[in-house]
């Protein structure tokens, strides 16, 4: 074929080429995004390893949190796309063509049909499979990373100068540092200490504070030099505090006091009652040595407004302590604080799902490009299959239209067993919806939801046992934070693992409904005449956007999906906080430097108990709804195929009386069984033993019934020849079309396949059940006792029957 004819038109591309055009389209527009932007943060910040800062605003009362949301809410938008045209082409990729349908049924195997399948996967070509693979693989970093690309910072001083003084001090009175209580900052009490006066002490660290200290430690000559940065913090604390904000003394105790960083006010001014301020004589009786001393800081007869000033630091275990002194404190002057949050983007993660949009793009060109070029098209929705079977039938599968899936399940768990063409009595089918799905899959969709429960019932209660429910629903300070040392990267695979598990719930989850919605969509044909859902609609067929799921249930469970990603993100999340409040041991044990992030910058990973109970709450409540939609009950007098395409495939052999089949000369009447010009052809040589046997090599059938169908061991016979066992199947080859019947295997073109005498019917609105079949099918089943009638599609014009229990149908 031409090299671009996959690209649609008029000249052969089906819907599902369409599909995938579009779906390209949109690949490639991402990538083209996302390199873009990885170009321009790449060139402002000079490398991929640092962070970039690109907004800023007021944490309280700023529009940061809203950026944040839109920001979010794009990355979602993108990621949507990206994961929704790469799980199209997966779906492509896992549906199998009508080729490898015959292979799997000429090896007594079957394949899953409309439905994600991991076995479909390893049973399609190679290449289909190692590009399904690709696509999976490439999607775990997008669900890891992606969202974390763009992340939120918190600001939490915790530095700020404290200074206990009159009314007079920010008014031009006089004051003397360190203050009339003569107490060095650094110790409680300067007559506690075995050195009377500590004028030359130096700490280098906080850590190194005499236990029961209160404040920065300084030098005491320091206040000696006017030029130092204690006489500076006193100067111009006297200078600029007047034109601080008022605060009342129960608020003031409450921001400074409650140990949760400096949000609104940095430093703070406690006025006290003393308008005469303080004398030392008044104060102190000291000794000579001592009065020598603190002549040089505070002079003896001189009225002093500062009582007291410190440089302090609020961490997690540390606040402002009540002073030694009884003094009336009438309100509290505290400096304005600018708390700015930023908004920051990772190029490291950001480079990482470029690479994987990039290759999920190359990957999905080349997939509709090839397969385009095979000229095989995808059986992608149950109306694909059926169409297929209808105009092609699988001679595999002739005379067994009353196969089920559980049949071809049983006779599959023994060795050697297979299912023999035949009549079979027909028994009404009392199953519920549920019964379209198979044990296997009921089992393991659930053992993953148990998994997933497990998980969040174990960590709740050791939350609830250890320290109860506290905290925020949401993303905050107030929450618990796992004492685990981390980066930032590391945090953020730490944090979003769990959504990774969320993921293949859902898939799960999402799986169990398209089952049942499946079972819901075949069983309509035994009710009325309805058209085939197909990709390519011709005739009455009709398409539709989605593959499987309808949007009355596909929209609430993307909701739904949404709703759980969100409330685990708030569950366990990744929490940055510039400052220096959360930058301590005692936030995090050996806390750890990103260098990708400013100094003085505090990473953990933190979790929200009731967000946790919420998703434990939800999950239970969720996985019961498969289990109810499962109750109802199917119609019965239809076949229970689920999406075994073996069963399927018998279920679709329709008869050639039917008023849609395009008139043709009909050979079968002049032809003896005998001579019959349409014995198949020898089936061809597979290196694997098939258990599905219609003609071939013989077999002598020994029974091992169970439940009402008869299944056969198999045991090659010297004494029968292989046109004797063609010829018990004689009226099975009545249902081939002409051309089937001249060759089993031959594929042809689309246009070839689209004249075919079936052709007409699949595209009409068609009913399944009892059919009317030409005398000389019937005359195969002369020795039979009682009629045999046969099973399969028929529009409205060959008034089409429900089957009645107990008659035989084959």
């Amino acid at each position: 074929m031409d090299r671009f004819k996959f690209w649609g038109g008029r000249d052969g591309s089906s819907g599902w080429k369409q599909a995938a055009k579009v779906n390209c389209i949109i690949l490639v527009a991402m990538s083209v995004i996302l390199i873009g932007l990885l170009i321009s943060v790449t060139k402002k910040v000079g490398s991929v390893e640092q962070a970039l800062f690109f907004y800023d605003g007021a944490c309280d009362g700023g529009n940061v949190s809203q950026v944040n949301m839109v920001l979010h809410l794009l990355i979602n938008v993108i990621s949507t796309l990206v994961v929704t045209s790469s799980n199209f082409f997966m779906q492509v990729l896992n549906s199998p063509s009508r080729e490898e349908l015959n292979t799997a049924h000429f090896k007594g195997s079957w394949m899953g049909i409309g439905i994600p399948s991991v076995r479909n996967a390893f049973s399609v070509s190679k290449f289909k499979t190692w590009c399904w693979i690709c696509l999976l693989l490439s999607s775990i970093p997008i669900h890891l990373l992606f969202n974390s690309t763009i992340f939120q910072t918190d600001q939490r001083n915790s530095d700020f100068h404290v200074t206990i003084a009159t009314e007079e001090f920010m008014n031009g009175g006089s004051f003397y540092a360190p203050g009339a209580s003569l107490v060095q900052p650094g110790f409680t009490f300067w007559t506690s200490e075995s050195v009377l006066i500590n004028e030359s002490l130096h700490f280098d660290n906080v850590a190194d504070f005499r236990s029961g200290s209160f404040g920065a430690p300084v030098n005491l000559t320091d206040y000696a030099d006017k030029n130092s940065d204690a006489s500076r913090n006193v100067s111009v604390t006297a200078q600029t505090a007047g034109r601080w904000e008022r605060v009342e003394i129960g608020d003031c105790k409450r921001e400074y006091m409650s140990c949760s960083g400096l949000k609104h006010h940095g430093n703070v001014v406690l006025v006290v009652d003393k308008p005469s301020g303080w004398v030392r004589n008044d104060m102190w009786h000291l000794m000579d040595n001592q009065t020598e001393v603190w002549n040089r800081y505070v002079p003896s007869d001189q009225p002093n407004h500062l009582f007291y000033n410190t440089q302090c630091i609020i961490s997690l275990t540390s606040g402002l302590q009540p002073g030694t002194y009884d003094l009336s404190v009438k309100y509290c002057l505290a400096e304005p604080l600018d708390r700015i949050c930023h908004i920051a983007m990772s190029p490291t993660l950001l480079l990482s799902v470029t690479l994987c949009v990039i290759f999920k793009t190359c990957t999905a060109i080349v997939v509709t490009v090839v397969l385009s070029r095979r000229n095989q098209p995808p059986l992608v929705t149950l109306g694909d299959a059926m169409e297929s079977f209808i105009e092609r039938p699988d001679p595999v599968t002739a005379g067994m239209c009353t196969l089920g899936q559980h049949n071809i399940r049983r006779a599959m768990t023994r060795s050697k067993a297979f299912v023999v063409p035949g009549p079979r009595q027909w028994q009404a089918l009392k199953r519920r919806r549920g019964s379209a799905i198979p044990k296997s899959v009921w089992a393991t969709s659930y053992l993953l939801f148990a998994v997933g429960i497990t998980i969040c019932a174990y960590f709740l209660n050791s939350i609830v046992t250890y320290s109860g429910l506290y905290g925020s629903f949401f993303e905050s300070e107030q929450n618990s934070y796992i004492d685990i040392p981390t980066t930032f990267v590391a945090g953020v695979l730490l944090a979003n693992s769990p959504q990774l598990l969320l993921s293949f719930c859902y898939l799960a989850y999402n799986n169990l409904f398209t089952r049942l919605q499946m079972a819901r969509e075949w069983s309509i044909f035994s009710e009325g005449y309805h058209a085939l859902r197909v990709t390519d609609p011709k005739g009455d067929q009709y398409s539709t956007y989605r593959l499987q799921l309808p949007y009355k249930y596909s929209v609430p469970l993307i909701t739904i999906s949404i709703f759980l990603h969100w409330l685990l993100s708030n569950t366990i999340y990744l929490f940055i906080s510039t400052g220096g409040y959360f930058g301590t041991d005692s936030f995090v044990g050996d806390n750890l430097i990103d260098p990708s992030l400013p100094p003085n910058t505090a990473i953990a990973v933190g979790y929200s108990s009731w967000s946790l109970l919420g998703m434990l709450v939800t999950s239970c409540v969720l996985i019961l709804v498969p289990i109810a939609l499962s109750l109802k009950r199917l119609p019965s007098n239809m076949v229970n195929i689920g999406s075994n395409s073996l069963a399927l495939s018998a279920a679709c052999h329709v008869s050639p009386l039917s008023h849609a089949i395009k008139p043709r000369p009909n050979p079968l009447i002049s032809e003896s069984p005998g001579t019959s010009k349409f014995d198949l052809q020898p089936a061809p040589q597979s290196s694997i033993q098939p258990r599905t046997i219609l003609g071939g090599e013989a077999y002598i059938y020994e029974g091992i019934g169970s439940g009402g169908i008869e299944m056969q061991t198999l045991s090659p016979s010297p004494n029968m020849t292989t046109r004797q066992s063609s010829q018990v199947s004689l009226s099975s080859k009545r249902l081939l079309p002409d051309r089937d019947r001249s060759s089993e295997d031959s594929t042809g073109s689309e246009d070839e396949q689209q004249d075919g005498s079936f052709a007409r019917l699949a595209r009409s609105k068609i009913r399944w059940g009892v059919v009317k079949m030409p005398p000389e099918w019937h005359a195969e089943y002369d020795t039979v006792a009682g009629p045999v009638e046969h099973l399969s599609f028929g529009v409205e014009e060959d008034d089409v029957q429900p089957p009645e229990p107990g008659e035989l149908y084959a």
